[in-house]
């Protein structure tokens, strides 16, 4: 009886404690989420993580790319889903972060910073991913083209002028250029 007494006792704490577990996982709430990263930048500021390497780089947009997954109906959604984008792409992590711009254009078409995602997604596809994918280039900028009609003047002929050569490297590009 004793024995059993003190199994039940085990099994009861062991419950409770898995159950604890689960209360602090729901307990995951949008502003804890971006108090995580606002500290996370804190901390890069203050060079207390160090900044530039792949691990640091991941942990910064897994952290952004939390508010996305746990809160994708919320405002702060596409904010954080561009954040994970931009890090991912400024470390040089392109593949990814195109994947994150794309879904992203996707799922937040009304995003206000919809123009720059499209300008960055054309020139990842364009310079960065190997093989380069002419037709997403093309897509990406036909859809700024359309989708902005206000857009300065030169940006506009910078855009069309790149469409108008899709079939040629960047490479080839700069050459054209500087011919003329």
């Amino acid at each position: 009886m004793k024995i059993l007494v003190i199994g039940m006792a085990v099994f009861t704490t062991v419950l409770v404690a898995c159950s604890g577990g689960a209360s602090e996982k729901e307990a995951i709430t949008k502003e804890s989420l971006v108090k995580e990263i606002s500290l996370f930048e804190d901390s890069l500021k203050r060079n207390l993580i160090p900044a530039g390497n792949r691990e640091t780089t991941i942990n910064y947009a897994e952290k952004c790319l939390a508010v996305y997954r746990n809160f994708p109906k919320s405002k702060e959604a596409p904010k954080y889903l561009d954040k994970a984008h931009v890090i991912l792409s400024s470390n040089g992590l392109h593949g990814l972060a195109v994947l994150y711009a794309d879904t992203l254009i996707n799922k937040y078409p009304d995003y206000k910073n919809r123009p720059m995602v499209l300008q960055s997604l054309a020139s990842a596809y364009d310079l960065f991913i190997i093989p380069r994918k002419k037709e997403l280039v093309y897509k990406y900028y036909n859809m700024l083209l359309k989708e902005n009609p206000n857009l300065p003047k030169e940006e506009r002929e910078t855009v069309q002028f790149r469409l108008d050569n899709i079939d040629k490297s960047f490479e080839e590009l700069i050459e054209l250029q500087t011919k003329d």
